[in-house]
């Protein structure tokens, strides 16, 4: 029973394992890089198909998954125009301008004060964590 959940899962927890590594590929889309764009979608193709390959999935579903995905990301990025719509409606473009740098300077300041950490999890517990759980220890 266990082999056949596996299989059951598997195609569903390979699309879930994909996302965040096509998310990072589409987090800037308006930088203008085509040519690092297209070297960024060849990356993950080889990944996926490695990821195919490991999972043993064979080829037509590898074709199911791929469709899966693609119409995945084309729903993401409807879904991200209409959010920008929205916000470009919502703010003028003095406020956007004045929203984006605050952005900016908010997410440097988080990583200043991680450290520069980057590729941390959530859920992850930092020296922080480790150090309130060695004094509740510490405690008992």
């Amino acid at each position: 029973m266990t082999l056949s959940l596996r299989k059951l899962f598997a195609p569903a927890l390979l699309a879930a394992a994909l996302v965040p590594v096509a998310m990072t590929a589409q987090a800037h889309p308006h930088d203008g890089h085509g040519q690092d764009r297209e070297q960024m979608r060849e990356r993950m193709q080889e990944q996926r198909q490695e990821v195919y390959q490991r999972a043993e999935i064979g080829e037509e579903k590898q074709q199911q998954l791929n469709e899966a995905n693609s119409e995945f990301f084309e729903a993401m990025k409807a879904l991200h125009d209409e959010h920008q719509a929205r916000i470009d409606e919502i703010l003028t473009d003095e406020e956007h301008q004045a929203l984006r740098e605050a952005m900016r300077d908010v997410r440097q300041e988080h990583r200043s004060e991680r450290g520069g950490e980057r590729g941390r999890h959530h859920g992850e517990q930092g020296d922080e964590a480790t150090t309130a759980t060695d004094e509740a220890q510490a405690e008992q």
